[in-house]
């Protein structure tokens, strides 16, 4: 109750409930629309009648408060769901309905954000799920799990402070993520010397499967003997009845013969050698039957290099001890914490086809978290070593979490994709899936650490850490702790008071029986659980605007681009003033960006900024589009940041992520495009020829599989993304109450006639005359983001199941004009026509990075800085570091 009491003391100190009441900018609509107002609506809502009790002849089309806002609503609800005009009334033509509701709609975005302007004052706000595990991993070292902490939503950016609320449990939370993070510490720091490595040899399941081979074989003999002795007990005269009434049952022989028991005479599969706790035997003897998977396991030790290694293939029924379709390792539990590596030597076979050369490395194969993909280009006979670094934390105690596999890629997804593969392969050669891939030895050791320096605030506490060692003494636990305060505080010292509970605490735990350790620990974690770590605080005398301190400006500077505190170095600049220099903080805010710390402000960001939950929002259909499979997806969404991470690295121009003539991509992704030149194992920056249509987030394959349900395309939600995140010219929230549109039910149509069609309602062409056109531009690229010049379509019963007589195919015809723009012929004239309006594109990004950085979202008083962000950075060809240096210098940057 105390803690949540200082809580809300300092929030209450700092002035974060403070609210104003002045407005600027407000949202206006047209007065060209009053003659449809005069026309449509004042008859029924006008001075002399108003039904529903509302009207509209008063009704200012200057939005300047709420009350006008919720007004306008409704009449935007109400002429989007067609009961406005009432039919028997007179109707307003198509494209004036249609013209009005698409600028009522834009009218209501603005005056939401000129309603919601925080006038440039930033929320105290706490530090959000990633830079509170960020902070930990900076202060001690280690990465803890954060997921049971709320998570930082409520629209816009997770830094934004007005959506970061706390709870009175959430305290409890933090002390027990605290707690663990220094369980984790102490553990790094305990085994910083140890030495592990555990070797696998491939051959050693060969002995397994030659013994299996030889089961199958007798098992299928005896499994004949009693299917053999079952059909003559049931061919038997005196038992024609009950025979017959099983049948009826039985949708196979199998399951007949699983009622055994039913016929007189009829053996039990015991009898015959099948018996296995907890399994029924007829399943085991009507299992053994089949000769199929006998013959693929005789296929499996028939290969040549099989005494020398392990071939992956697909699903196959072994025993529980042995998979050749992928290879698993379990870690040791008492192997402790600490960085591994994985080495793999692996090779594919002469006659593997370039698809089937992709090995997948991950956790725990039956959840198919899939960690790298890499390729193999080596030989049986002189195979390739592959390195993949593994960090094990004490969260990978369970064997979910230690348990690594090596497989073929995408081979085991799903059971059913395994099934199909499976099916496809017996019905191509009888036996089943060829082995392409063979691994000779997997290996993992721990990589000791006992070199490297200690982690800030380890180091800060300067005191021993486990049992073996005296205590420290009251005076040198005391510094001890003050030392590590400060650091946890971002270089702020805590109030001796602060340091007496600290300390005071230590020796209750000690008294009630803890070690000084756990104790240590105990107290440890109340300090990462207090206001001052939790928050980025900035008092605000008097509630006025201030310039901020140095190390303050150096703390807000540091979160914005590693999304973590500053280093020792940055901390000195701002507490000496040095900081508050411009040409010390550019030279900063280089080092910042060139460190590898600041991966945590670019995926963040571009994560956020380009909305792409999606991604991981559903999975394609893997029957319609196989390529596509896990390995992939984790390959394709990677793209996206690893072209932001080079734009960053290099300072190349925002132009470049709506057109370039080169891609960043690995050899996964330059085989699912067809692109050669990919040397390495990571990701590449490789030219592409000039009629690629890659190059570019438009040319990207996770970008366009944002675009679908994982099935087909999605020309409306492709171009509403693009208006949104590329042209800065978002469309207005899609309407709940539009009525669909039940004349297309049923129609096999294309997507074009499709769409057009629903442009002849006012209330959807409001919005879909500027959304579809770009939506038609992109439907080259298929719901996986591969190249297609033809599409199809068949009708779906209202059993779900298609009809392959109604499919329709048609040549994709990508021609359109945008509204009240240019026209293009295809993909590529779109693209060129995006890439002209790159200054929309700058000022979009220019919005995003303010939010991101401020923690609030851009406000009419920002016009003049965002302004200058898009002039200062077009100097240099909108070098994308210009936007960043504009930013960081700027007085809205400086200022609390």
């Amino acid at each position: 109750m105390n803690r949540l009491f200082l809580f809300f003391a300092i929030l209450l100190s700092t002035g974060a409930f403070s609210q104003t009441t002045e407005t600027v900018g407000h949202a206006v609509m047209d007065q060209r629309h009053k003659a449809l107002f005069q026309q449509t609506c004042i008859s029924c809502h006008g001075p002399e009648k108003q039904k529903g009790k509302f009207r509209v002849d008063d009704l200012s089309f200057e939005i300047k408060d709420i009350e006008t806002a919720e007004k306008w609503q409704k009449v935007l609800n109400q002429m989007n769901s067609g009961d406005m005009p009432p039919e028997d009334e007179k109707q307003p033509t198509k494209e004036a309905k249609a013209d009005f509701l698409d600028d009522l709609a834009n009218v209501m975005v603005a005056a939401r954000r000129s309603l919601g302007d925080q006038k440039g004052v930033i929320t105290m706000r706490r530090l959000n799920r990633r830079e509170y595990k960020n902070t930990l991993r900076q202060l001690l070292g280690v990465d803890v799990n954060v997921s049971d902490l709320p998570a930082d939503g409520g629209g816009g950016f997770d830094t934004v402070g007005a959506n970061l609320f706390m709870s009175a449990n959430q305290f409890e939370q933090y002390q027990l993520i605290g707690r663990e993070a220094m369980e984790e510490a102490f553990a790094w720091q305990a085994a910083a010397s140890v030495e592990k490595k555990l070797h696998y040899e491939g051959e050693t399941t060969t002995p397994v499967v030659r013994k299996f081979v030889d089961y199958q074989i007798d098992a299928q003999k005896r499994a004949q003997n009693w299917v053999k002795a079952v059909e003559e007990a049931a061919a038997k005269p005196e038992n024609k009845d009950i025979v017959a009434k099983i049948r009826k049952e039985s949708k196979n022989d199998s399951i007949f013969r699983r009622e055994w028991a039913r016929i007189p005479g009829a053996p039990n599969p015991r009898s015959f050698g099948f018996d296995k706790k907890g399994e029924n035997d007829a399943d085991l003897a009507n299992d053994s039957l089949g000769a199929g998977w006998l013959k693929y396991h005789q296929y499996y030790i028939a290969q040549p290099a099989v005494d020398k290694g392990a071939y992956l293939g697909t699903q196959t029924r072994h025993p529980a001890e042995l998979n050749v379709n992928y290879i698993e390792l379990l870690v040791p539990f008492d192997w402790p914490v600490g960085n591994y590596v994985v080495r793999v030597c692996a090779g594919a076979t002469k006659d593997a086809p370039p698809e089937r050369r992709f090995l997948d490395f991950g956790i725990y194969a039956r959840t198919g978290r899939v960690m790298a993909t890499h390729e193999i280009t080596a030989s049986i006979e002189k195979p390739q070593v592959i390195k993949i670094p593994l960090t094990l934390t004490r969260s990978n105690m369970t064997r979910e979490n230690r348990l690594l596999f090596v497989r073929e890629k995408g081979s085991w997804d799903t059971n059913e994709e395994g099934g199909r593969k499976r099916a496809e392969a017996v019905k191509r050669n009888g036996i089943g899936p060829e082995l392409t891939l063979w691994v000779d030895w997997i290996e993992v050791e721990r990589v000791p650490d006992a070199a490297k320096p200690k982690p800030p605030g380890i180091a800060a506490l300067g005191i021993p850490l486990d049992d073996k060692a005296p205590a420290p003494t009251p005076q040198e636990l005391r510094a001890g702790l003050e030392r590590f305060a400060t650091e946890a505080f971002r270089g702020t010292a805590p109030t001796a008071d602060y340091i007496d509970k600290l300390a005071r605490l230590y020796e209750v735990r000690r008294k009630a029986g803890d070690k000084h350790s756990a104790a240590l620990k105990e107290t440890l974690s109340v300090v990462l659980s207090s206001p001052m770590f939790l928050y980025l605080a900035e008092p605000i005398p008097d509630e006025k605007h201030r310039p901020l301190t140095g190390p303050e400006l150096a703390t807000r500077l540091a979160y914005f681009l590693w999304s973590a505190p500053p280093d020792a170095a940055l901390r000195d600049l701002g507490k000496n003033g040095e900081l508050l220099k411009p040409e010390v903080l550019a030279a900063q805010t280089e080092r910042l960006l060139n460190d590898p710390r600041s991966a945590n402000f670019l995926e963040a960001f571009t994560h956020q900024w380009l909305g792409l939950d999606r991604i991981d929002f559903f999975e394609v259909n893997r029957t319609l589009y196989p390529r596509f499979d896990t390995g992939t997806k984790v390959a394709a969404k990677a793209e996206i940041h690893e072209t932001m991470a080079h734009v960053m690295q290099t300072n190349s121009s925002l132009r470049d992520l709506l057109k370039a003539d080169y891609v960043m991509i690995n050899r996964v992704l330059a085989h699912y495009y067809g692109i050669p030149g990919v040397k390495g194992d990571g990701y590449e920056k490789i030219k592409l020829p000039k009629d690629s249509p890659r190059g570019g987030l438009l040319g990207m394959a996770a970008v366009h599989f944002m675009g679908g349900n994982g099935e087909r395309t999605s020309p409306v939600e492709r171009g509403a993304w693009v208006l949104r995140k590329l042209l800065h010219d978002p469309p207005p929230p899609a309407p709940a109450n539009v009525p669909a549109i039940k004349r297309l039910a049923g129609k096999v149509l294309t997507t074009h006639e499709r769409l057009l069609a629903h442009q002849e309602d006012p209330e959807c062409a409001s919005c879909h005359r500027k959304i579809d056109p770009i939506g038609f531009g992109l439907e080259n690229f298929d719901a996986a983001g591969q190249w297609r010049t033809e599409d199809s379509y068949m009708a779906v019963d209202a059993n779900g199941k298609a009809d392959p007589k109604s499919k329709k195919t048609w040549t994709i015809e990508a021609a359109s004009a945008l509204y009240k723009g240019p026209a293009f012929k295809d993909f590529y004239g779109l693209r060129d026509i995006i890439a002209a309006r790159s200054d929309a594109f700058a000022r979009g990004f220019s919005e995003a990075l303010l939010e991101f950085a401020l923690g609030r979202p851009p406000g009419f008083r920002d016009e003049p800085l965002l302004t200058s962000m898009v002039q200062q950075a077009g100097k240099k060809n909108l070098a994308i570091r210009e936007f960043i240096h504009a930013l960081v210098a700027s007085q809205e940057f400086h200022t609390k």
